[in-house]
């Protein structure tokens, strides 16, 4: 295989964002996948998809994890501390997944911490497949009704019907557990996080205004909208482009002091544009938002519009 086609085969990553939750009008093939060559990508290659060639995406991450697994409610929790080249990890957790209505059991106790390699799973075409933890014990996968990325390595493969992922809010481990815990339990479909808004779904602050570990506080009522100083229009990806996706992103941020976008967060998505439209508002500039007189970082909701 030469190492043209190598760089054409696999990762359209950050332009394809996964999701954990089945892709809506997704028709599955009737054939069985051919096997194929494994390819690591690299900063700057190109990935062309050649018509409706079926790839296979493994997105593959080192955390310091927690797995909370309750059988009798039939829920997983996976809480996430990336440990990253520009930052070690640091106790705190950064990204989350949740699991609802799960089959099989998790092969390692209620719960388990430990170091672990996430792989999270998608398909050209097909959208999402699923996730693997890849503990020192062996890997562990949790798998939507497609099984193309199966492992008969592994020690364990979960099914699940619902389930979601969401930032962690930089929380502490143990913080997190109890919260998300608690969302899950509530059983609605939907995951609310301590600080504000999640899942397209308006709550208030768990604490009040000024309650996020950051001192922001969320715009409305008497805090309006910063003035935004620099626009960056989105980029839609080539892929999108040639399948005609468009639409509404809709963002959290979080703005610093000095107006600069210090977080995001997409709250509705389109999986082939979220990428490009946080890639879009990090690089959105503000006037800094006061409160008598002394500089405070907000937390609002922005749309990113992909019109052309």
């Amino acid at each position: 295989m030469n190492g043209q086609r190598q760089i054409a085969l696999l990762l359209l990553l950050p332009a394809l964002m996964i999701s954990l939750a089945p892709t809506v009008g997704a028709q599955r093939p009737t054939s069985p996948l051919p096997p194929g060559n494994r390819i690591v990508v690299q900063d700057g290659d190109v990935v062309v998809v050649e018509n409706d060639a079926r790839i296979r995406i493994v997105r593959r991450r080192e955390a310091n994890v927690r797995v909370v697994f309750n059988a009798a409610e039939r829920s997983l929790l996976l809480l996430m501390d990336y440990a990253m080249p520009a930052r070690a990890a640091d106790g705190r957790v950064d990204y989350l997944h949740y699991f609802s209505d799960v089959g099989g059991a998790w092969p390692f106790g209620a719960r388990w911490e430990g170091v672990a390699t996430i792989e999270e799973y998608s398909m050209v075409a097909l959208g999402t497949g699923g996730l693997g933890i890849a503990t020192p014990q062996g890997l562990v996968q949790l798998l939507l009704k497609q099984q193309e990325f199966r492992d008969a390595n592994a020690v364990a493969v979960l099914s699940y019907m619902g389930g979601g992922s969401s930032g962690g809010d930089d929380l502490p481990f143990d913080e997190a557990e109890r919260w998300y815990t608690a969302e899950l339990r509530r059983g609605d479909g939907v995951m609310r996080s301590p600080l504000g808004v999640t899942s397209g779904v308006s709550t208030s602050l768990r604490m009040g205004i000024g309650s996020d570990p950051s001192g922001a506080v969320r715009v409305g009522g008497n805090v309006r909208p910063p003035v935004k100083l620099v626009d960056v229009p989105p980029v839609r990806p080539e892929m999108a482009v040639r399948a005609n996706i468009r639409g509404i992103v809709i963002v959290e941020v979080t703005i610093d002091v000095d107006g600069t976008v210090k977080d995001a967060r997409v709250l509705r998505s389109i999986p082939m544009l979220d990428a490009a439209a946080l890639e879009a508002v990090r690089q959105w500039r503000y006037e800094p938002t006061t409160i008598d007189g002394k500089p405070v970082p907000v937390i609002m909701t922005v749309t990113v519009a992909f019109e052309r």
